[in-house]
Formats: C-alpha cells, structure tokens, sequence
C-alpha cells in the first residue's frame, strides 16, 4: 500500500522530495548546518551563551528535583530560552556593528549595542521574576 498525503491527512501536505525538490531539502539541511555553525561558536566564544545555557540545563534538571511539575519547568526554561534568543540577536547586532565603525567609537553605535543589551537584560528579569513565583508558589504550598 502506497502512503499519500491523502491517506495521512486530507489538508496535510507531506514534505517529501518529490514535493520540494531534492535541492530545496538539501539547502535546508545545509541553512541548519550554518545555524549550528552559528550556536558552536557562541559557545566556544561567548561567556553569556555558556551561562545561559549552563541555566536551561539546571531548570531542566533541577525543575522537577526542586518539586516544579512539568508545565512549571517547560515555563522557566522557555524563559530561560527567549534570553538564549535575545543574547544570539544581541551578539549579531554587535558584532555587525563592530564591523561597521571598524574599531572607532561612534555614539548612534553605543546606543545601539546598549539597547541591544537592554533586550537582554528585559529577557533576564523575565526569567528571573517567572522562576521566583513558581519557586514561591511551589514552597507555600
């Protein structure tokens, strides 16, 4: 029996192949090679990407150690996540601005790292506050 996209789900569309063409699979899968790229240097360069990351595999391992049910801990370490996402924008954004002022002081680039940061730290109070009332919550009761 031949499986088609009809027999799985009507208004499903099964991506195969034959549906997007061998190329377009193979720059996806070369587009996640570079995202790779991307993470493994943040790590080996980048002191905040490791503590960060250093924080989503404590809320993963010590959520349920520490009485979080499940739901709490996927929670924190979304959080925990969206920072992950604003320090890798803020690192493009100054490392693109880096290139751009080559080493020379400008005051529209400061302010433009700083606020960049300021994303960053937004993202860390988050974190900080949705971690505090779970744990709050979880120790009241």
């Amino acid at each position: 029996m031949k499986i088609t996209k009809e027999i799985i789900c009507p208004k499903l569309t099964v991506i195969t192949p034959e549906v997007v063409g061998m190329n377009e699979i193979t720059r996806l899968i070369r587009a996640a090679g570079y995202a790779f790229e991307g993470l493994f240097y943040l790590i080996r360069k980048e002191k905040n990407t490791r503590l960060i990351l250093l924080a989503a595999i404590a809320i993963a391992v010590l959520g349920p150690l520490i009485g979080f049910t499940l739901w709490q801990t996927v929670i924190v370490f979304f959080t925990v996540i969206i920072t992950a996402v604003a320090e890798v924008l803020n690192t493009a954004i100054e490392i693109t601005l880096n290139l751009q002022v080559k080493g020379a002081y400008h005051p529209q680039v400061k302010i433009a790292k700083d606020i960049a940061a300021c994303s960053v730290l937004l993202c860390v109070i988050n974190a900080l506050v949705v971690f505090g009332v779970i744990l709050y919550t979880n120790l009241v009761r």
